[in-house]
Order: structure tokens, then C-alpha cells, then sequence
């Protein structure tokens, strides 16, 4: 990897310079970094070309990889190639891999619930409470600090989101009172949910896991993620009858292509559907026989 190294840098430096979160910075670095190493698995020397990019997806396929990491190593080839090594890179030759069209997985609020209450400590219940409610990505929401929580407006205040955007998301006036006594309880300093250090991000990867924990204490067969409670927020909000618009402003969707399509996840959406003309009495000047 020694010999990489100067186009990881490089790379590395393109990514701060073209403003991409940190998410994005690690994601596309590391998929470089495998790209890499599978030129040296297969004793690839000399310049860079498109079919070694080429060939690494179709490698990636074999190995049974998931549509989004294919998709990320996808991306992070086309920036390396194009504004890194100014090699052109031709999408007929290297087409994108195809969006799979699968429905994410829903609970039930009941399910929620559930979950909630059988997280282990009053921290991991009040996390999974404002994943719900506000339902903010995971990163966004362990990226909280406390001058984001607005109790005046009821907003919290999501900075640099997916896409490096900014956005304010409403909260209900029930999650104020819960963080507010969570704050108590708690005093972070910084972050809205510290680690070990008062002033430090709690982190992913244990964050993720008390989720798993209550997941299994409740007995719930259904996987259970941040992304899941997420996905809830969405689909119980359109349930009860939340306007498709407002809805992606909350959730930071570039498109409302991509809010819809948890309109197919609802289960009473279909039934709140009347046409216009119901109840409407109309005079019409019809010619008598």
C-alpha cells in the first residue's frame, strides 16, 4: 500500500477541498484503500485504466456485496479517476450499478414502543425517543450538540446533514420535556450524547449496539437499526396524515422521489384518499327526455 500512498493523499485532500462531510471523507477513502489492494492482489502494475476499475466492481458483485457499498465504491472510483488522475471515465463501459428496489423494514408503534422500553440504561431510551421522533440519520443525530436543541421554536437544528446541508427539524413539545430530563441526569457538556469523556461524541458502533441490546431484551424478531426508527418516522407520520412536502424537508431528502416511496409502506394512507368531486353537489343542465 506503500506505493498508494501520495493517491490516497491526494484523494484525501480532494474530498476536504470539494467540502464532503467526514461520513463521505472515511466511506470513499476506504473504498479506494480496497481498491487498491485488489491491484495488488492481482499484481496489477503501471498506470491506472478503466477496465481495472472495471473489473474491481464486477470483483465486488462476485463477492456478493450490497448494492449501497458497490454503489459507494462506484462513486469513489469516478471522483479518483476524474478529478484525481484526470483519466476520463466512460459510464457505458462502467455502468452504475441498478438501485435495488427493496422496502425497508417497518415496525409497528406498538413495536416501537417495545423497544423503547426495554432499552438498558434511560440514555439508550432517550436516543431511540429522539430517533423517532425527529427521525434524524444516526450520525446526524450523535452530531448534537446542545445549542442545536431550540425548546422556544421546538426545533432541533441538524448541521451539516447528508450532503453537507443544514436543516431544522420539528420537535414535539413530549421530547423536549425527555431531553430536558435527560439533561438533568446527565449533564453533557458538548455533545447531546457524550461518551466516556463529558466532551466527546458517544459513538457509533455503541450507540448502534444498545439498540441491538434492546431489540433482543424486548424479543422482537424484526431487525432493529437507527435507520429503522427512521424509517418509522416517515411511515407512521404519513399514517397519520403528514403532508408528503413538509415530510422531506424534515427528513433532508434531495428528492420527494425518495420520500414516496414510503407511501408503499403505509398501511392506512390508501383509505385517507377521497376524490375532490365526493360530496360536491353539482347542477348540471341536462336535457330532459
Amino acid at each position: 500500500m506503500e506505493d498508494y500512498k501520495k493517491h490516497i493523499e491526494a484523494f484525501e485532500s480532494y474530498l476536504i477541498l470539494g467540502g464532503y462531510s467526514k461520513a463521505t471523507q472515511r466511506s470513499y477513502t476506504n473504498a479506494l484503500e480496497q481498491f487498491f489492494r485488489f491491484r495488488i492482489s492481482q499484481d496489477l502494475k503501471g498506470p491506472f485504466n478503466q477496465d481495472d476499475a472495471r473489473n474491481y466492481i464486477l470483483h465486488r458483485y462476485a463477492q456478493g456485496r450490497e448494492w449501497q457499498t458497490i454503489n459507494c465504491d462506484y462513486s469513489a472510483l469516478q471522483h479518483f479517476y476524474r478529478n484525481v488522475l484526470s483519466i476520463g471515465w466512460d459510464v457505458q463501459h462502467i455502468p452504475r450499478p441498478g438501485v435495488e428496489k427493496k422496502l425497508p423494514g417497518i415496525l409497528s408503534k406498538q413495536t416501537v414502543k417495545r423497544v423503547i422500553e426495554h432499552g438498558s440504561t434511560f440514555k439508550h431510551q432517550v436516543f431511540m425517543t429522539l430517533l423517532y421522533c425527529t427521525g434524524l440519520r444516526i450520525s446526524e443525530a450523535l452530531n448534537l450538540r446542545l445549542e442545536d436543541i431550540d425548546g422556544e421554536r421546538l426545533q432541533v437544528r441538524v448541521v451539516k446533514g447528508k450532503g453537507s446541508r443544514d436543516r431544522y427539524v420539528r420537535m414535539p413539545v413530549e421530547l423536549l420535556e425527555l431531553l430536558r430530563k435527560y439533561y438533568r441526569d446527565y449533564r453533557p457538556e458538548q455533545y447531546l450524547f457524550s461518551g466516556q469523556g463529558t466532551r466527546d461524541r458517544w459513538s457509533n458502533r455503541t450507540a448502534q449496539y444498545g439498540i441491538k441490546r434492546a431489540r433482543e431484551s424486548a424479543g422482537v424478531l424484526k431487525r432493529v437499526t437507527a435507520h429503522v426508527f427512521r424509517h418509522c418516522y416517515a411511515t407512521h407520520h404519513l399514517e397519520e396524515g403528514t403532508n408528503l412536502v413538509y415530510l422531506k424537508e424534515q427528513m433532508g431528502h434531495k428528492s420527494l422521489r425518495t420520500t414516496c416511496k414510503y407511501i408503499r409502506l403505509c398501511k392506512e394512507y390508501q383509505k385517507r384518499v377521497h376524490h375532490p368531486i365526493v360530496g360536491m353537489e353539482i347542477e348540471y343542465r341536462r336535457k330532459r327526455p
